[in-house]
């Protein structure tokens, strides 16, 4: 079962964000990340499943799942035992002895992928614990649909341009399917390489999130991803206060 690390209840309008913590709360997880990850064909769980915190979003007096997101609270070396340490040479995080959340697997339900509040409960439920957990940084993975690098050029060629990170903070290579950002197609179409980058990255570099230098190809997910830190301190100031205000206790 999954751990519940202490996440409130809260609601936002008419949407309710809690942790998952029946087998029935799970099995919605799974069924989510099911349809997302694996095109409906199989299971999507995996070892790193009991040490997390599964983020659930319902309809206020709905028990449906719209959303969810795992969520785990890795500290100095445990970063090198998180789901992104996979792919990522962390050493560089580790040796600064940050507190970090890990978020992975954000699924959205097919109906309600455009519905903006969705996103926005969940990046207001991370500000929340994020805050309360004392972190430095929210970490992981961010997802592109397709493993083909050349399909996403323009957009990977923009962070290479705009958001890698600080040589002292940024992954190292580990992933033998890893690969260097392309140099930057993005001047003759900023507009379409930006439209390029999924919505929940944009967010995040929206509140100064930045990127690895590299990207790793994961053709059983049919994805590619690039390491994504967001550090809560560089958080725009209105930025987080609007976060932090829009979710209510329940």
């Amino acid at each position: 079962m999954a751990d519940s690390a202490g996440f409130p209840d809260l609601t936002l309008g008419k949407l309710r964000l809690r942790a998952a913590v029946t087998q029935d709360d799970m099995a919605q997880v799974a069924h989510l990340r099911k349809v997302r990850f694996r095109d409906n064909k199989s299971a999507d769980l995996d070892q790193f499943d009991p040490h997390c915190t599964h983020l659930l979003i319902t309809e206020k007096d709905a028990s449906v799942a719209l959303a969810c997101a795992r969520l785990r609270l890795l500290t100095g070396p445990a970063l090198d035992d998180g789901y992104s340490a996979q792919f990522y040479d962390l050493a560089p995080m580790v040796s600064a002895g940050l507190r970090a959340l890990e978020l992975g697997r954000v699924c959205i339900a097919e109906s309600r992928r455009q519905d903006p509040d969705i996103l926005r409960a969940v990046l207001s439920g991370l500000a929340v614990h994020s805050e309360a957990q004392a972190v430095d940084f929210l970490v992981g993975c961010a997802s592109f649909k397709g493993d083909d690098p050349a399909r996403h050029a323009a957009a990977l060629g923009f962070l290479r341009a705009r958001h890698v990170g600080p040589k002292g903070l940024c992954p190292r290579k580990r992933a033998p399917l890893a690969f260097d950002l392309p140099e930057s197609r993005f001047l003759a179409d900023q507009k379409g390489a930006l439209q390029g980058i999924p919505a929940l990255l944009r967010m995040y570099l929206g509140m100064g999130g930045w990127v690895s230098d590299h990207a790793v190809r994961d053709p059983a997910l049919d994805t590619l991803h690039v390491f994504t830190a967001v550090e809560i301190a560089r958080i725009p100031p209105n930025r987080k206060r609007v976060l932090m205000g829009l979710t209510q206790p329940r």
